[in-house]
């Protein structure tokens, strides 16, 4: 994945890492089903590996970063307390000394920064191209009820790389791993911004990662400790964004 100079100069130490550790003491894991697990064994299946026409599809719509990715997992003691710490209102670690910008996220996973905001469909929304669109995602599934894990699956068959392989490619991507759900379930309303597939590269997809983690950041922080079940809520947010960019930015002493 992409690492460059940092959006600000600022960097800190890794504060999980400052002080010496009971190293018996089991820290707390963060419970999650962002998990880049799916897309690496998608990315590097060698029994059904990537056509020509999917790599440059990918390209096209400006994710080719994430043919570099490498791993399976992030680490979940790290992955707890980056969420435990993360201001979603103010959009920064350490008490504001080290701010989450936008520019950190592309200069992490090397995503588009476009003119165009990335919109979501609302609850009932009518728009007559989104129920389009969407009417001819769900056709491939046979229900409107489609599972993360049903998409990946599809994604292998599509070897002409056309627009269902880039609509199924960034439900999946934005469902499992860089967007926003708690479930399994895949978030269609994303959908409203792709029916144009060759303008998929326009959009502020960083900005829109930062969206979602500020929103799934401050509902996981609510339950987490207003409600005082520690370790049992399920986050549902770009966790993987926000690892990157913190080890990004971190100076390891």
């Amino acid at each position: 994945m992409k690492r460059s100079t940092p959006a600000s100069s600022t960097s800190e130490v890794c504060e999980p890492f400052k002080k010496k550790r009971n190293y018996k003491e089991r820290l707390p894991v963060l419970r999650t089903r962002m998990s880049p697990a799916g897309l690496y064994h998608f990315l590097h299946n060698e029994d059904s590996p990537l056509s020509e026409k999917q790599i440059q599809a990918i390209q096209e719509m400006g994710f080719g970063s994430l043919l570099l990715l490498q791993i399976k997992k992030v680490p979940g003691s790290l992955a707890y307390w980056l969420v435990s710490n993360y201001d979603p209102i103010k959009g920064c670690l350490l008490d504001g000394k080290l701010p989450i910008l936008e520019e950190d996220i592309y200069l992490s996973l090397g995503l588009q920064m476009g003119p165009n905001v990335v919109i979501e469909a609302s609850n009932g929304d009518k728009c007559p191209v989104y129920l389009s669109v969407l009417e001819k995602f769900t056709s491939q599934f046979g229900n409107d009820s489609i599972d993360v894990k049903d998409i990946l699956a599809k994604l292998p068959t599509q070897k002409e790389g056309g627009d269902d392989f880039k609509r199924n490619f960034i439900i999946y991507i934005f469902s499992a791993l860089l967007g926003g759900v708690v479930g399994n379930q895949a978030s269609l309303k994303l959908l409203k911004s792709l029916a144009n597939t060759d303008l998929i590269s326009d959009f502020n997809w960083c900005n829109f990662i930062k969206r979602k983690l500020a929103d799934q950041v401050q509902s996981w922080q609510k339950e987490e400790f207003e409600t005082k079940q520690l370790k049992e809520n399920w986050f549902g947010g770009p966790i993987m964004a926000l690892v990157f960019v913190y080890l990004n930015r971190c100076v390891f002493k």
